[in-house]
C-alpha cells in the first residue's frame, strides 16, 4: 500500500481499494452492456432506445471516472 496523507488506518483502505475495485468492475461491466444495447436494438422504438442506451452508458462513464479516480 502506497503512503499518503488519509488518516484512513492501512486495513481500511485496502478493504475500500477491494470494494472500489469491485464497484469500479461492475459499473464497467454495466456500462459496456448498455453500449452493446445500444448498437444492436431493433424494432419500432429503435431511435428512442438507441438513445436511451447511449444516455446510460454516458452516465456509466462518468460514474466510472470518479470512482477511478478515488482508487
Amino acid at each position: 500500500m502506497y503512503k499518503t496523507k488519509n488518516s484512513m488506518p492501512e486495513s481500511t483502505r485496502a478493504q475500500m481499494v477491494d470494494l472500489l475495485n469491485s464497484c469500479l468492475a461492475t459499473c464497467l461491466d454495466a456500462g459496456m452492456n448498455s453500449k452493446q444495447a445500444h448498437w444492436n436494438v431493433k424494432g419500432p422504438n429503435f431511435i428512442a432506445l438507441h438513445e436511451l442506451f447511449d444516455q446510460i452508458y454516458q452516465s456509466f462513464s462518468g460514474y466510472s471516472d470518479l470512482i477511478a479516480e478515488r482508487l
